[in-house]
């Protein structure tokens, strides 16, 4: 009888080792596993939403065929961005703007135009922390123009014989972001129409504020 209840205890023993060992295991893998899903997420950088700019814009605006005016421009505006792509620094900027006219070059006269324009707008981070960017960006913008007057002559020249009020151009340019303050530089001409009055090239620099 003694061998017998040695080797019943000899198994006792044994298997409590072995269940012991298996708890073990099993308490390891799940602390393991919860390690793994409770990683914390990479932070991401804040694109903000919203901006504000002043531009001054050097233009020529070609009035007749064979006349062609110099401009002084200042323009206040707004854009939207929205990312397009998550992960990726693609976005689509749309906004409106005012630009304020005036010239004496051949004509005592001062413009208003309204214009809404689209952009495609790529950002590229030089550095990690992401606080500057260079964003190269190109677009088109219908414009309408709400007062155009001769002062020297008392003349309206969106009249039924002069300027169009509306038109359709395209703008390409660049922006460099610090943070939330950006410069940008741009291009600007009307896409070719013979029959509309006035034709408008005009050369901008930008200042700005995101919020």
């Amino acid at each position: 009888m003694r061998p017998t209840r040695k080797t019943m205890a000899l198994c006792a023993i044994l298997c409590l080792s072995l269940n012991a060992q298996a708890q073990f295991d099993d308490d390891y893998d799940v602390e393991e596993w919860s390690l793994e899903e409770e990683e914390a997420p990479k932070p991401q950088h804040k694109e903000y939403k919203n901006a504000i700019y002043l531009q001054y814009s050097p233009s020529r605006y070609k009035v007749s065929d064979d006349c062609r005016v110099h401009f002084n421009e200042f323009l206040l505006g707004y854009n939207r961005l929205i990312q397009v792509m998550e992960e990726k620094p693609y976005f689509v900027e749309a906004g409106a703007n005012v630009k304020f006219s005036w010239t004496k070059d051949m004509m005592d006269a001062r413009v208003i135009t309204f214009r809404i324009p689209v952009n495609v707008l790529y950002k590229i981070y030089p550095w990690k922390e992401k606080d500057y960017a260079i964003a190269p960006f190109a677009g088109a913008s219908v414009r309408a123009i709400a007062m155009a007057h001769d002062c020297s002559s008392h003349t309206n020249l969106c009249g039924s014989n002069g300027w169009g009020r509306f038109q359709v151009a395209w703008q390409a340019g660049i922006r460099f972001y610090m943070n939330r303050y950006f410069l940008g530089f741009s291009y600007s001409r009307d896409f070719r129409d013979s029959s509309k009055f006035p034709g408008v090239r005009e050369c901008g620099v930008h200042l700005g504020c995101c919020f």
